[in-house]
């Protein structure tokens, strides 16, 4: 999602140069430029242009969302505003995904994900089963639905959802950070929660070199409907739907937990 922010110079008559005025991506603005507040507004100044924008749409972007990594120094794991994130990023340090605080709780999104489907045949995974969407959306059990998934053969290695998430790793220069083992699929409470912050993760995720967009489309969760079934989460209109695991492939994007 592209903002924009028009800029001209301190002393000049905005009228003079209507319909010329040039557009500048409101993350290179963020990135590149000084930013200082008062309190109804960003002002944003590069050389000798400035420009300014609502805090309360600039707060909106960020609120809630952060970037994790591991310090490469000394690998302690930090999170921090996301337009603080490309000073970081330059200097070397490597995004282990976009932390959501919301409702007291703490989720960790993958910059990348892929397209699979769950197992490679019905299994019962011993993840939460549930047949009833209201229910299944109450389920936080993520973590614990994959390591009960893991260890069955039909979707225990990184070609099925539960199996790639569990596989899944982000770590420093130094090897350190959420390695394999750290990452779940997101329970259908999880994905909720992904859905409801999707415009700000999408923000976040822009800033981090090589992360992928979250998508309007079908994501696998690690909430089960029946051994045939498990339940999925369309990001374009919050439909959930029991999905056919081993017919069906859809996007699996891997979450976890801040670590300390």
């Amino acid at each position: 999602m592209l903002n924009w922010l028009s800029f001209l110079s301190e002393n000049d008559d905005p009228q003079k140069y209507k319909g010329m005025i040039e557009k500048v991506n409101i993350s290179q603005v963020m990135n590149q430029c000084q930013v200082v507040t008062d309190a109804d507004y960003v002002f944003v100044e590069e050389g000798n242009s400035q420009g300014k924008m609502k805090l309360s749409v600039f707060d909106s972007l960020s609120e809630g969302v952060f970037i994790m990594f591991h310090r490469k120094s000394d690998n302690y794991p930090l999170m921090v505003k996301p337009y603080k994130w490309v000073t970081y990023q330059n200097s070397g340090e490597i995004a282990e995904g976009v932390v959501v605080v919301e409702g007291g709780k703490i989720l960790v999104v993958s910059p990348t994900e892929t397209a699979l489907t769950w197992s490679s045949a019905a299994v019962s995974g011993g993840g939460v089963t549930i047949s009833d969407h209201i229910t299944a959306m109450n389920d936080w059990a993520g973590k614990a639905n994959t390591a009960a998934q893991i260890t069955h053969a039909e979707c225990n290695t990184a070609s099925y959802a539960p199996g790639f998430c569990a596989a899944y790793s982000r770590v420093n220069a130094n090897g350190k950070g959420l390695t394999a083992g750290r990452w779940w699929l997101p329970s259908l409470g999880e994905l909720f929660c992904i859905y409801a912050n999707m415009r700000k993760i999408n923000y976040a995720l822009s800033l981090i070199e090589g992360a992928t967009p979250l998508a309007e489309t079908c994501y696998w969760s690690s909430t089960e409907f029946s051994a045939t079934y498990a339940w999925g989460l369309y990001l374009n209109r919050g439909l959930t739907n029991g999905e056919s695991k081993a017919a069906n492939a859809y996007r699996v994007r891997p979450v976890s937990a801040f670590l300390y």
